[in-house]
């Protein structure tokens, strides 16, 4: 696990030179064993370390094949890569050190013509930038659920990239101007959804694409894409159960590889529980982590110290019992453009309690995006009489049955089916409603943003799902958009930041297949979702757990706004440092100010995170 960053073009050679120590100074926090630059006529390459396997000074990067016509700088780990390396040694190839990222330098001379074949060799996480210099051509490319993150800036033949945004817009080479549709955005949705950022001029690579940079052309080619299925592979819930827990087992067990200690995050849910289950199996006395709110209707601390002891785990937990704000400073130092998800600031936390037992820790993300887990994925509330129609009828049932009943609550469900589902969607995944966003931003500013963009995008996405059923079209959204958006750029800032790696079983690519092949049916049974893993879970660990209601990864904030003196205080000291902040609405921070204690929550944090992050900028 690393950063990496690069600059390709032919820049002033003193111009560059500082660029890339600026980058390797933004990225020092994701490399902290570490630090090495490279350069060529046209390239440059940053590597800062965290060392996981072959902790040497072999492992070192930029890695470099025998003529040293390659070079390679990757963030990531690569769970195959034995097997990969085994399979290159015997075709001749000579490695320089034990590193899983190296093998990736070695398939590229096997398949440089066709870099699918390459990419789909790989199983692990990853984020790469390969220079082929004979070619002088620069190859990125990024993993198939993007677990890992790779932004770039693009204009005629110069192009930046690299793991986090600031280091892009901070290394003197490159103009950038904020984006006031991302800014209401991120008020809608708590972060900036991908492919765009805050900055109009630098993108994200998005999940499953790879990109081949040359001279001022940039093809972009997507190797990967979430398989949907019929579900027609399984008759049995029996065998889905049974060849779920399998496949668990080993994905864990191989998520464990490293030449470091390795812990687990432990909440009282079902994901996580699951995870250091199987994780125990593999390595009996495995650290686990909790965060802990003692008092609150959010906390699992005790439940979650309940099943560390019943799984014998070496078990650390980190109570939050007042000051909301106090680590907040320092967990969000390096949060490279507006996020607001108020459960990343507890991440950090245990991440930080981690980092003092292991460096690597696994993690429960993705379960509820690939089983149904979320309210959603609640599916629509239907007539009983619809129950054993075929979907495809409703439609019929429902005009027919209006005509002849005079029912007015028929020609209602009617009405709902027919909403588009990515408007479902939308409305039962945003943080607060649209208008209220846009309150947010400045009244000159607000001509500039285009409302419809994350909708528009919401569409494309279920389009290219359409005759699949509603949960596996919004579970396919789920992983396309908030997944990435949210829950993994959370696990990647937040464990990167306290110098430890977080890895998520849930999506490796071989489980996300594996969940995509299982008919909905067997996923979500009205109002229960995740229904094998909580199977599962109730076969390991009782039915109490199983089926407990899901509280999630969250946070009392807004309670600590009305109870804790302390959390008030830096609350409307933020608020009234937003102020500074370009393109807000000042008169709504002053009202949430003075109406703090019935404000909404989160958009008092998005509030706070902004004046954060624009206090950060301008100290640079």
């Amino acid at each position: 696990m690393c950063g990496i960053a690069g600059v390709y073009g032919r820049f002033p050679f003193d111009s560059r030179r500082s660029a890339l120590k600026k980058m390797a100074g933004s990225l020092a926090h994701r490399g902290p064993d570490g630090s090495r630059i490279f350069e060529d006529e046209l390239i440059g390459l940053v590597h800062t370390r965290l060392s996981i396997i072959d902790l040497s000074e072999a492992g070192n990067q930029p890695f470099f094949n025998e003529d040293r016509t390659l070079a390679l700088v990757c963030n990531g780990e690569l769970y195959n890569y034995q097997a990969l390396r085994k399979k290159l040694l015997e075709k001749g190839h000579v490695f320089s050190s034990d590193s899983d990222s190296e093998v990736i330098l070695h398939l590229y001379e096997e398949h440089h013509q066709h870099p699918e074949r390459m990419l789909n060799e790989l199983t692990g996480m990853f984020a790469f930038a390969l220079w082929d210099s004979k070619k002088e051509l620069l190859f990125i490319a990024r993993d198939r659920v993007g677990i890992k993150p790779l932004y770039y800036y693009r204009k005629g033949d110069s192009f930046v990239f690299a793991s986090e945004v600031k280091p892009i817009t901070d290394c003197s080479l490159v103009n950038v101007t904020p984006d006031p549709t991302s800014m209401y955005e991120y008020f809608l949705t708590g972060s900036v959804p991908g492919p765009n950022t805050f900055f109009n001029e630098v993108k994200s690579l998005e999940p499953g694409y790879y990109a081949i940079v040359r001279d001022s052309r940039m093809n972009i080619t997507q190797y990967w894409d979430v398989p949907l299925t019929d579900g027609s592979k399984w008759k049995k819930e029996q065998d889905v159960l049974v060849a779920t827990d399998e496949l668990m087992q080993q994905v864990v067990s191989d998520h464990l590889i490293a030449d470091v200690p390795v812990g687990s995050f432990l909440s009282a849910g079902v994901d996580s529980s699951l995870i250091t289950a199987w994780a125990v199996k593999a390595s009996p006395g495995i650290h686990t982590f909790t965060a802990s709110f003692p008092g609150e209707d959010e906390d699992e601390g005790t439940l979650a110290t309940a099943t560390a002891r019943r799984l014998g785990t070496t078990h650390h937990s980190y109570e939050v019992t007042s000051g909301f704000f106090d680590d907040f400073e320092y967990q969000f130092e390096y949060i490279d453009q507006p996020f607001a998800i108020t459960s990343a600031l507890s991440l950090g936390s245990i991440s930080q309690l981690a980092g003092m037992h292991v460096k690597v820790v696994l993690s429960g993300d993705g379960g509820d995006e690939l089983f149904g887990g979320y309210y959603r994925h609640k599916p629509p509330v239907l007539p009983d009489f619809l129950r054993h129609v075929p979907a495809s009828m409703h439609d019929t049932v429902l005009k027919i049955g209006a005509k002849v009943t005079g029912r007015a609550s028929l020609t209602k469900v009617r009405e709902n089916l027919k909403v588009h589902p990515a408007q479902v969607f939308f409305d039962r995944m945003i943080a607060v409603a649209p208008e209220m966003a846009l309150s947010c931003i400045a009244p000159d500013v607000r001509r500039n943003v285009d409302e419809q963009r994350y909708m528009n995008r919401l569409k494309q996405i279920f389009d290219r799902t359409a005759g699949a059923d509603i949960l596996s079209q919004t579970l396919y959204a789920d992983v396309k958009t908030t997944l990435v958006d949210e829950m993994l750029t959370k696990c990647d800032r937040m464990t990167m930041r306290n110098g430890i790696e977080g890895r998520v079983p849930f999506l490796d690519h071989r489980v996300v297949e594996h969940a995509f092949s299982i008919p909905s049916a067997f996923k979500r049974n009205g109002d229960t979702g995740k229904v094998p893993l909580r199977k599962l879970l109730a076969q390991k660990l009782g039915q109490e757990l199983a089926y407990r209601e899901k509280t999630g990864f969250n946070s009392p904030l807004g309670r600590w706004l009305t109870s804790d003196e302390a959390t008030r205080v830096y609350a409307r000291t933020s608020l009234a440092a937003t102020d500074k902040v370009p393109m807000i609405n000042g008169a709504i921070a002053g009202q949430l100010s003075s109406e703090l204690q019935n404000a909404d929550r989160r958009t008092v944090f998005a509030m706070v995170c902004l004046a954060a992050y624009f206090r950060r900028a301008a100290s640079v």
